[in-house]
């Protein structure tokens, strides 16, 4: 009977843990399986995961302290939608809901512009005298959802459409730029070597990105370098790591664009990747920063933040769309190709923006609204970003479930084998003493 029982239990145990490990690898893999296809055509082979839903709120105050009258310009971007539409393949990675927008102060008018990459900025401009002095406040709410998404990486070739090198895709993404020297012969043939007998552009994107995340060391700059810089000194932040692999994609002719954005995330540093997985509601992150300009100088004052400022990149491919990655995170373990989490928030997409009343333009626009002013002005500016996790939608982790009802069956499984060894040691010690008994009563 004990070695029926025994028999049994061990059954038992292999079926109940094989049983739901197997219901467990189903629904990650099916999950993984499942590609979404666009109402709009050219967005097809992506997986919604998960989500979460933010609000964030945005206070900004200027406030003069001199006499002399100046003229003050300020440009801001908007947290905007990234969803499908008719003009943008991208999947519904950020859909925002701008709940408030005010702007106080004196003689003060906001004019709403979209750059050639589609994005939203607020501007506005003011003399400020003694007439015109009132603080200048902007005050902002948005509810915003991040959604987890990736793309397929085996996608057949009968399902990638033919690059047209004369739509707006190829000008605005596929051309030399500053910080992007597709050009030069060195990272031509960078880049040629790394795709060598590849045709599929998603398999080329992806030698190119484990290029880029195994070979570039994360060193903070002060200012952005290029491409080249990058390769040559096998250095860089997130601005570097980003422009080298839009580089050696736009050489094979893969339209490529950066992303600028902030990071929700409970790391220390942009090159140090905590994805968080496992935010809960009332999860808070803040910016908080008061500076200063008198009449010479520009002088920081508070800085205290826990949210980090962070570029990555999307790459086109035609019937399936701009698909993200992140070869800075991809460099510390991660992989974030063909991938994106819930913490990244896009405020910008492109490089080379305009500046108010300035002829230069700057290769990433700042998340943060910043001032331009003549040279007299003397104010101070306060920025608090407040951002909390209103809502999440999260897969539930059922690993633990598998392992705890595994070790269960084990235990028990262990206990019958000890009590069997211990019943058929107790039985043969009876056996013995029955038989000295009789050996005695013989004699």
């Amino acid at each position: 009977m004990q070695k029926k029982t025994i028999i049994l239990t061990f059954i038992l145990f292999e079926l109940t843990f094989c049983h739901i490990s197997f219901i467990h690898f189903n629904f990650v893999k099916g999950l993984e399986q499942v590609s979404i296809k666009s109402e709009y055509p050219g967005i097809t082979h992506y997986n919604m995961i998960q989500n979460v839903t933010y609000e964030i709120t945005l206070n900004w105050t200027l406030t003069r302290l001199g006499p002399n009258p100046y003229a003050f310009y300020l440009k801001y971007s908007l947290f905007d939608n990234r969803i499908p539409s008719e003009y943008e393949f991208t999947p519904p990675i950020q859909v925002s809901s701008l709940e408030y927008h005010s702007i106080e102060g004196n003689g003060t008018e906001i004019i709403t512009q979209t750059d050639e990459f589609g994005n939203r900025y607020c501007l506005f401009n003011r003399i400020i005298n003694n007439s015109n002095s009132a603080p200048i406040l902007i005050n902002q709410k948005y509810v915003i959802t991040l959604s987890e998404i990736s793309f397929d990486n085996n996608i057949p070739m009968e399902n990638i459409g033919i690059y047209n090198t004369s739509d707006i895709i190829y000008e605005l993404y596929c051309q030399a730029e500053p910080l992007f020297e597709m050009n030069d012969p060195t990272l031509i043939s960078l880049s040629n070597s790394l795709v060598e007998g590849l045709t599929n552009p998603i398999d080329k994107a992806k030698a190119i990105y484990d290029y880029v995340s195994e070979n570039i060391e994360y060193v903070g700059q002060a200012v952005e370098r290029g491409a080249l810089w990058a390769y040559q000194n096998k250095e860089g932040d997130c601005s570097e790591f980003s422009n080298l692999m839009i580089t050696l994609l736009r050489i094979q002719g893969i339209p490529a664009r950066k992303c600028t954005g902030m990071i929700l995330s409970n790391a220390t540093a942009a090159g140090v990747a905590t994805p968080n997985n496992n935010l809960g509601v009332g999860a808070e992150w803040y910016y908080y920063s008061n500076f200063t300009k008198n009449s010479t100088s520009f002088s920081a004052g508070i800085l205290d933040s826990n949210i980090l400022l962070h570029a990555w990149l999307e790459y086109y491919v035609p019937n399936i769309g701009w698909i993200p990655s992140d070869p800075t995170w991809g460099s510390t373990g991660y992989n974030y190709f063909n991938y994106m989490d819930f913490i990244h928030l896009t405020a910008n997409i492109g490089a080379w923006f305009e500046i108010p009343s300035l002829t230069n333009y700057v290769s990433e626009y700042s998340v943060l609204p910043n001032p331009v002013y003549q040279a007299n002005g003397v104010f101070e500016y306060e920025t608090l970003i407040h951002i909390e996790v209103l809502e999440v939608n999260l897969i539930e982790d059922n690993t633990i479930l598998p392992i705890i009802v595994g070790l269960i069956i084990l235990i028990t499984f262990l206990v019958i084998i000890y009590i069997y060894i211990k019943t058929g040691k107790s039985k043969k010690e009876n056996k013995v003493m029955y038989e000295n008994d009789s050996l005695s009563y013989t004699y």
